[in-house]
C-alpha cells in the first residue's frame, strides 16, 4: 500500500509517500533520507521500499527542499533545512497510526547520511542507522559547485558550524556502507564516522564500490545488508 502526504515546513512543503506491506496491522518503519541532489523517486528508493515491504517493514520516502516534488529552490537549501525538513517527517512518521513508534529507523545516502547522523543524534526515538556514502565534511567552493549545481556559498557556511563527528559519537546501532572507490565522498570520510559511532556498530566496505554504488551487484549488496540491519533491531532477526 502507497500513502502520498504533503507536510508543512518552515521553509517549504514536503511531498512524500509512505509504503506499507501488505495488511492493516502496525510496522517498523524505515525513513529514507535521499542525497543532495536525489529525490524519493529515484531507482534506488523504490528498490529499497520494494525489498523492505517484502520483509514486513515499512518505508517513508519523501523529498528535500528543492528536490522532486517538494517545493523550494535547491540552490538555496542548506543542511540546517534539511535537518529542520527531516525532523518534520520524522513526526509525521511517528504520529502515524500504522507505525510501529518504538521501531523507527533512518537510512541515509550521501548527504542525507549527514542529515540523519544530525536527527539520530538528537532524537533518541529513532532506533537505528544505515549510513551510506557519508561525508562529515564538505569542502569549500568559491564557485558553489557541487555535483554540476551552483549553490549559493552558506551551504558551505551553515555545514560549517555543525560538528559531524561529534554528532556521530552520539549514536549508536548504526550500520555505515561505503564504496571502495567513492570519488565524491571519500571511503576515509566514511571510516572515519563509524570510528565515532558507538556501539552496536558496523561497517562494509564495498569492494570497487563507487559513490551511488551503480553496478546492480553493489546496489542490491547495499540494500540486503541494510535490510539485515534493521531487521536485527526491529524483529531480532
Amino acid at each position: 500500500m502507497v500513502e502520498s502526504f504533503e507536510i508543512e515546513s518552515s521553509y517549504n512543503t514536503i511531498c512524500g509517500c509512505m509504503v506499507f506491506p501488505k495488511g492493516t496491522k502496525k510496522y517498523p518503519c524505515v525513513i529514507l533520507s535521499h542525497g543532495l541532489v536525489s529525490s524519493k523517486d529515484s531507482d534506488k528508493y523504490i528498490a529499497l521500499s520494494e525489498r523492505f515491504a517484502e520483509a514486513g517493514i515499512a518505508t517513508c520516502r519523501f523529498d528535500y527542499h528543492g528536490c522532486g516534488e517538494s517545493s523550494g529552490t535547491i540552490e538555496e537549501t542548506t543542511l540546517t533545512i534539511r535537518v529542520e525538513n527531516l525532523e518534520r517527517v520524522a513526526e509525521f512518521v511517528f504520529g502515524h497510526p500504522l507505525v510501529m513508534t518504538d521501531k523507527v529507523g533512518i537510512l541515509g545516502s550521501s548527504f542525507g547520511g549527514t542529515t540523519a547522523i544530525v536527527k539520530a543524534a538528537r532524537d533518541k526515538r529513532i532506533r537505528c542507522t544505515s549510513l551510506w556514502a557519508t561525508p562529515y565534511r564538505v569542502e569549500y567552493r568559491e564557485d558553489g559547485r557541487i555535483s554540476d549545481i551552483t549553490f549559493k556559498k552558506k551551504i558551505f557556511k551553515d555545514f560549517a558550524r555543525y560538528n559531524i563527528l561529534g554528532e556521530a559519537a552520539k549514536i549508536s546501532c548504526a550500520l555505515v556502507i561505503h564504496g571502495e572507490k567513492d570519488d565524491v565522498v571519500s571511503c576515509e570520510q566514511g571510516k572515519t564516522i563509524y570510528s565515532y559511532i558507538q556501539k552496536p556498530k558496523k561497517i562494509i566496505i564495498i569492494k570497487n564500490g563507487d559513490h551511488i554504488f551503480s553496478m546492480p551487484t553493489h546496489r542490491e549488496k547495499a540494500i540486503t545488508l541494510s535490510l539485515n540491519w534493521f531487521r536485527r533491531f526491529f524483529l531480532g532477526c
